[in-house]
């Protein structure tokens, strides 16, 4: 049986912005899920699996290899729960994570090798905005090919995607703020703001741009004191960018996040699109990380065993 593991993701900045053009950066969890290839032990087929089967079939026939075990009725398993707490989802991009895992374990099940890092891209970038009816930006889906932490940017309709290295004294903490989010619901809002108030909604996005360039800019450098003040300044724009457009981008657990890890010497923001999901802080050193915690746990806030940066698309073989 061919098994593909497959990381969730953690944007650490450019939400929002990354739609238009600018840079975001993103690592690869600790956190994967799991879809094989066994015909009589499958599960049941969301959208985004059958894209991808669709997609990957069609690559298939240009290669002149054989499909036939794809299309049998209960090929296909996938397990994405490690990307959830209970019922609720983290917003660790699990429909990406599912959309790159199913594309990795049908090709590799049809010998295809999956070296080839920027045709797995393309290829499940595809089924993913298939399967959602619109393009997103795509960074989801290069952070579970890709794995580590990555920039990603679009120009035009070329992704730009390398790997990069974070700062070697920073840490990540992870929290989920108790309720999941739409992310589909927030950037409706977002563009709404465009149809209303096209003025207000270009200087928001201004904002994040700016901030965008500015967080990348600390990890080309490897500078953590920038990386601190570009994270701080992207949560109040994305703050400001959820009051014009009358949505709850920065929820309350977001902004108690973010006083807390100020408080320790560092940073927060919310992780994703916002609303709820994930919230990301950022602290330099041991001491400062631990401290952060112990408040965090006294808040009620509680971090989420979610290492990172992580492998990307890999592959397990079982009998």
């Amino acid at each position: 049986m061919t098994v593909a593991l497959a990381p969730g993701k953690a944007i650490l900045c450019g939400e929002y912005a990354v739609l238009h053009g600018a840079p975001a950066i993103s690592v690869a969890t600790d956190r994967s899920v799991r879809a094989w290839i066994a015909p009589g032990s499958g599960t049941a087929l969301s959208p985004f699996v059958v894209a991808a089967l669709q997609q990957v079939a069609a690559e298939l026939r240009k290669l002149n290899r054989p499909t036939e075990q794809l299309l049998q009725s209960g090929a296909i398993g996938v397990d994405s729960t490690a990307l959830y707490e209970k019922e609720n989802k983290l917003g660790l991009g699990s429909s990406a994570a599912v959309t790159v895992a199913v594309t990795g374990a049908a090709l590799a099940s049809a010998g295809v090798e999956l070296a080839d890092k920027r045709r797995l891209f393309e290829l499940a970038d595809q089924a993913h905005a298939t399967a959602q009816g619109t393009r997103g930006s795509g960074v989801d889906v290069a952070t579970s090919v890709w794995g580590g932490a990555i920039r990603f940017q679009r120009k035009g309709g070329h992704a730009e995607i390398s790997s990069v290295e974070l700062p070697d004294d920073l840490r990540l903490t992870f929290v989920f703020t108790g309720k999941s989010a739409s992310t589909a619901e927030l950037i409706g809002r977002v563009k709404a703001l465009a149809e209303r108030d096209p003025a207000a909604h270009e200087a928001a996005i201004g904002r994040l741009v700016w901030q965008a360039h500015a967080f990348a800019a600390a990890i080309a450098d490897k500078d953590a004191s920038a990386l601190l003040h570009a994270a701080d300044g992207y949560h109040e724009a994305m703050r400001e960018l959820g009051v014009a457009a009358g949505a709850e981008i920065v929820t309350a657990e977001h902004a108690q996040l973010a006083a807390l890890a100020r408080r320790n010497g560092g940073a927060a923001k919310p992780s994703g699109a916002g609303g709820g999901d994930l919230g990301v802080a950022f602290t330099v050193g041991g001491e400062a990380t631990r401290a952060l915690r112990e408040d965090l746990e006294r808040a009620g806030l509680t971090p989420l065993s979610v290492g990172a940066p992580a492998p990307g698309l890999r592959l397990e073989m079982e009998s």
